[in-house]
């Protein structure tokens, strides 16, 4: 478990696809927000029962499969909403049987509704004040979360790499203005949980990400 400005992130990652998938609640709180939902359910439900906290809310970046395959069986479980960006909404209806395919799903299973996000918005759940960016380039209605000092950015940024553009919907030039509007305008300490791979910072990335230097 990482802790950053008083915040508590449990880190799940399945193996399939080394996707992150983050419980994010603050200390002292019984109850706690999913940021994105990945194959690893069960890790999740049991950490929840074995801590004592009750889930508020699932929070996906985006609509992919190895980012939402979990949402529908986790929200269930905890009876609570699953927040997605309207255009990852129609994504994620329509996703195509070649891109299941490539990842290696045969079937994926969506909530039956979702709550919309929209760039700007503040959400206030289990306590915490939650910040919508919208930061499109991997896909055009992605979004991170920033939480005090900590940026949940799903495909935008990894450590020392970026997400990549080539899925339909992609784009890298909006990708990388995401980046320089959204992302390298925060504080450089700001910590930075990728959807794949570990944590890092901002101004680590500004310094030595060879995708960003200079942008």
């Amino acid at each position: 478990m990482e802790q950053s400005d008083s915040l508590n992130v449990e880190t799940f990652t399945d193996l399939s696809f080394g996707t992150n998938s983050y419980l994010v609640w603050g200390d002292g709180s019984e109850s706690a927000v999913l940021i994105d939902a990945g194959l690893s359910t069960h890790l999740i439900l049991d950490f929840l029962e074995r801590e004592g906290l009750e889930l508020e809310a699932v929070l996906l970046t985006h609509a992919h499969p190895d980012h939402l395959a979990g949402a529908a069986e986790v929200a269930e479980a905890a009876d609570t909403d699953v927040y997605l960006h309207a255009i990852e909404v129609q994504v994620a209806q329509g996703m195509p049987q070649m891109l299941l395919a490539m990842l290696g799903v045969d079937e994926l299973k969506l909530p039956s509704e979702f709550k919309s996000l929209e760039d700007g918005q503040v959400l206030e759940l289990a306590g915490l004040n939650i910040e919508v960016l919208h930061t499109p380039g991997h896909s055009p209605g992605s979004v991170s979360f920033l939480i005090g000092d900590s940026l949940f950015d799903g495909d935008l940024v990894f450590r020392g790499s970026i997400g990549r553009t080539d899925f339909p919907g992609g784009d890298f030039d909006t990708l990388m203005r995401s980046v320089k509007e959204k992302v390298f305008v925060l504080d450089p300490e700001t910590r930075v949980f990728p959807g794949h791979m570990g944590s890092t910072t901002v101004g680590w990335e500004k310094r030595t990400n060879p995708f960003l230097m200079g942008l």
